[in-house]
């Protein structure tokens, strides 16, 4: 169960960092498609929270797990009002465009580091419960991280610095991904009354960052019109995770 764990935290985290690198090979294309990927991601975290996370959370724990989702929300919602913009990055982050930036590196990368640490311990609680359950969640994290990861290293370029530091820099803070996941793993398996909340967590992490960060920037894009291609992209992150669910269960 570790080794599955370690693969999937690995590839939903340092594999999504490195086609973000890719990507910014060619920033025409990141133009085009990087709020395609804020849309998906939003429609995956929103489907994967309600339709998977919190359906094998209510089950094991019964009811009691509403508590829990609702005091995670409460406490990232804390979180981001003392850390100000910890996973938020606007339409102006991902398309590189030129503003004036205040935030700090320091700051960005503890944020950037705390993030990946939530999303390794939601792959980790995922997998203690079954291997459906943890693949999903791998999902779910690999899709929201393309355009988490395009927003810091638009901030970053931006800031001065080289494509290849950048690359480095967020490779060190992919890293604490593996530490959550880690952490995790041996917290379940030596208390098992801890998963339900770890799901809890994971449940309010993916709700929390698709309705109050992701689908406030679609609107924000999108205010003067339907964006079809927008709407599509997050109904169709939707679509996947439900049949990825239906197939897998």
């Amino acid at each position: 169960m570790l080794l599955n764990i370690l693969l999937f935290t690995f590839l939903a985290s340092i594999v999504s960092l490195f086609l973000v690198a890719v990507l910014l090979l060619h920033k025409t294309l990141i133009h085009k498609t990087s709020f395609l990927f804020v849309s998906f991601a939003a429609g995956a975290l929103l489907a994967t929270g309600f339709l998977d996370t919190l359906k094998e959370a209510v089950k094991i724990a019964g009811d009691g797990v509403f508590l829990w989702v609702t005091i995670s929300i409460a406490m990232f919602f804390l979180i981001e009002r003392l850390f100000i913009v910890i996973h938020h990055h606007d339409e102006n982050d991902l398309l590189l465009d030129d503003q004036e930036l205040k935030i700090s590196t320091a700051f960005l990368m503890f944020g950037d580091g705390l993030h990946n640490f939530i999303d390794g311990m939601s792959i980790a609680a995922g997998f203690l419960v079954n291997f459906q359950l943890g693949f999903v969640t791998s999902m779910a994290v690999f899709v929201h991280e393309i355009p988490h990861e395009l927003g810091d290293f638009g901030i970053l370029i931006h800031k001065g610095w080289s494509k290849a530091g950048v690359l480095w820099l967020n490779s060190a803070t992919g890293l604490t991904s593996i530490l959550g996941a880690v952490l995790a793993f041996y917290l379940g398996e030596y208390f098992k009354n801890i998963v339900p909340v770890l799901l809890s967590i994971t449940t309010a992490n993916f709700i929390y960052l698709s309705a109050t960060n992701l689908l406030p920037e679609i609107h924000h894009k999108a205010k003067k019109s339907f964006a079809v291609k927008y709407t599509a992209s997050f109904f169709m992150g939707i679509f996947l995770i439900a049949l990825l669910i239906k197939i897998l269960g």
